[in-house]
Order: C-alpha cells, then sequence, then structure tokens
C-alpha cells in the first residue's frame, strides 16, 4: 500500500499548492474589488491614492520577486533531499539534482523577470 501511496502524495502535493495560491490570490482580488464597489456604492469618492495602493496588492513585479526567491528555496529542498536520500541510496543525488534544477531554473527566470520589471517607471 505505501508503494501507491507515498507517488500518489508527491505528485499530488503540487498542484493543490498551485490551486491553493491562485484560488487565495483570486479571493485577494476579489476582496479589493468588492471593497472598491462598495466605497462607490456608498456615495464615497475613491482616490487615485487608494486605487494605486489596492493595485499593490496584485503588482506582478513583487509577485516575480517572492515567486522567484520560493522556486529556489523549493529547489535546494529538492537537492538537500536528493543529498539525504543519496546516504541510503547509493546512486540517488544525480537524478534529484536533476529534479531540483527545475525549480531552481524558474526561480532564476523570476528573479530576471524581477530584474527587468523593477527599474520600469509605472504608467
Amino acid at each position: 500500500m505505501e508503494d501507491v501511496l507515498v507517488p500518489i502524495v508527491l505528485f499530488s502535493v503540487v498542484p493543490v499548492c498551485v490551486w491553493l495560491v491562485s484560488y487565495f490570490n483570486y479571493r485577494k482580488r476579489l476582496t479589493a474589488h468588492e471593497t472598491v464597489r462598495h466605497a462607490i456604492d456608498a456615495g464615497q469618492t475613491v482616490s487615485p491614492e487608494l486605487i494605486e495602493k489596492m493595485s499593490l496588492l496584485v503588482d506582478p513585479v513583487r509577485a516575480d520577486l517572492r515567486r522567484g526567491v520560493l522556486f529556489i528555496a523549493f529547489g535546494a529542498a529538492f537537492g538537500v533531499l536528493g543529498t539525504m536520500i543519496n546516504f541510503e541510496e547509493g546512486d540517488a543525488l544525480l537524478p534529484m539534482l536533476g529534479v531540483a534544477s527545475f525549480p531552481v531554473f524558474l526561480g532564476l527566470a523570476y528573479l530576471g523577470l524581477w530584474a527587468f520589471g523593477h527599474g520600469r517607471k509605472p504608467a
């Protein structure tokens, strides 16, 4: 039973994490839009400063930095896991480092997007 359960859990964790992050980002944007809608319905004026602050909730440049750091940490964790498994299984290090390279390169790409987008001027 354990031979089947471990791979199922291992491969289902990533989609569940992606879904959770997407869901909570959606809820955050929805809450921000509802706040603005309620303010407008109540007859209050919405200042440009408030709109600008609310737009920082979904700032893609800041999100790139966070994603980049998280992907690199995820890849480093796979590398450490590969090293730990290598003590038990002699030939596990290179395949685990190969798996770890994917999130590391994704993280580096996000950090590059953050670095190039960080210097741009808002429109």
